[in-house]
């Protein structure tokens, strides 16, 4: 089926429109004067005073907004002085704290994030720059506030569990390892891999008493040795004074 503009082409009646267009070059040097109406917009917009040139203007004037961010007072917040208290109750009560840079992501794959570290003991938080800044300012943990500079969060764990962290992390792309505290230090994300490598506790303590029970009884064995040597020797000096005896008695006895 046609639709209405083709039916009209197509229609005997059709007489088509010649419109004239005029391609030619602006002329720049000698313009065309505006009408009047735009003249008299022209004339109302024209500033009264002229724009100050920055070169003109002392430097506490070019750039009044650092000065402004420097001189204002921030306001006392009491709620966030308790999230203040409670986020450094987190760091100081916290065996192992993560910390990740964190892309932007939808809130079910957010919501998500934080129900998997929930299920595994952890707890995945996001806090405010100004907050952080309050919270860690004077304590041991000044030194990370460095990392927060863009999108970050903080995971949370009474328990330094650090394989199943890095486990968890791999099925999470939008999280960045940046760093984490263990035990009250420090550990970038290459360190915290290795430490995630090493094998367990228990297991390294019990290859430890076996290394050390194998010193010990090597030490007993070389200690002992003279000993044993010597009670070796007094035994065949004990049976050579024995066979002496009876050859001189039967000798006698002759």
């Amino acid at each position: 089926m046609l639709n209405s503009s083709s039916k009209a082409i197509c229609s005997r009646g059709f007489i088509p429109n010649i419109i004239s267009v005029r391609y030619r070059r602006v002329n720049v040097q000698k313009p065309r004067k505006p009408d009047h109406y735009r003249a008299v917009i022209e004339t109302i917009s024209i500033p009264k005073y002229p724009w100050p040139k920055p070169s003109d203007m002392p430097w506490s004037e070019r750039c009044p907004k650092p000065f402004s961010k420097a001189f204002k007072q921030i306001e006392n917040n009491p709620y966030e002085n308790i999230l203040a208290k409670e986020l450094r109750e987190l760091f100081e009560q916290s065996a192992m704290v993560a910390i990740f840079h964190k892309n932007p992501v939808k809130g079910e794959i957010d919501f998500k994030t934080k129900k998997t570290f929930k299920m595994a003991g952890m707890e995945h938080v996001v806090y405010g720059k100004s907050t952080l800044n309050l919270a860690l300012a004077d304590t041991n943990y000044a030194a990370v506030l460095d990392l927060f500079q863009s999108h970050s969060s903080i995971v949370f764990s009474s328990t330094s569990q650090v394989p199943k962290l890095l486990k968890i992390t791999k099925k999470m792309p939008h999280l960045i390892l940046l760093a984490t505290i263990i035990d009250g230090k420090l550990l970038s994300k290459n360190q915290t891999i290795e430490y995630g490598n090493l094998v367990n506790i228990d297991n390294a303590r019990a290859a430890l008493i076996g290394v050390i029970q194998q010193v010990n009884n090597r030490c007993l064995q070389t200690i002992g040795q003279t000993q044993l040597t010597m009670v070796r020797y007094l035994e065949q000096y004990g049976k050579s004074l024995d066979i002496n005896t009876e050859k001189k008695s039967t000798e006698e006895s002759d």
